[in-house]
């Protein structure tokens, strides 16, 4: 039996356990989690959330965990995640995953989610682009008021 794993392989679990690491993130673990996350990643690491009508900046690591983590401790109670696919090629892996959660204020919370990782030659993830839900998006966070 052959247990050498392979580059697509151990880039796709290192994609999961930074997510997982995120969605922990929101309960009892807080930054700690949010620690582990980051250690997955290069010192020249980017996110962009897409599509480009939620209107997010790219982020380089400093500013998007400053953005994310008190976002996520202060909205959300017991975020979970489930990966449905992942595919992987070379240096890139594509997951398709789904979120639940209730905000602190009781509102539901779902999206589904379309996220792309880099990886360099080292394993660590280089650059995130994560697809969402544009109008859930908008909705969620008020950005657009329905009659």
């Amino acid at each position: 039996m052959n247990s050498i794993i392979s580059h697509e392989e151990q880039n796709t679990r290192t994609a999961i356990q930074y997510l997982q690491h995120i969605v922990d993130g929101s309960g009892k673990y807080g930054k700690a989690s949010f620690d582990k996350a980051f250690a997955l990643v290069s010192d020249d690491f980017e996110i962009e959330v897409l599509p480009s009508t939620v209107q997010m900046p790219k982020m380089q690591l400093a500013r998007y965990r400053k953005w994310l983590e008190p976002m996520v401790a202060g909205l959300f109670d017991d975020f979970t995640m489930k990966i449905l696919e992942t595919t992987a090629q070379d240096n890139r892996v594509a997951i398709e995953a789904t979120s639940s959660s209730k905000t602190k204020d009781g509102r539901p919370y779902g999206m589904e989610y379309r996220i792309s990782f880099m990886f360099n030659d080292r394993g660590q993830i280089t650059r995130v682009k994560e697809y969402v839900d544009s109008l859930f998006t908008a909705r969620f966070y008020g950005l657009i008021q329905e009659k």
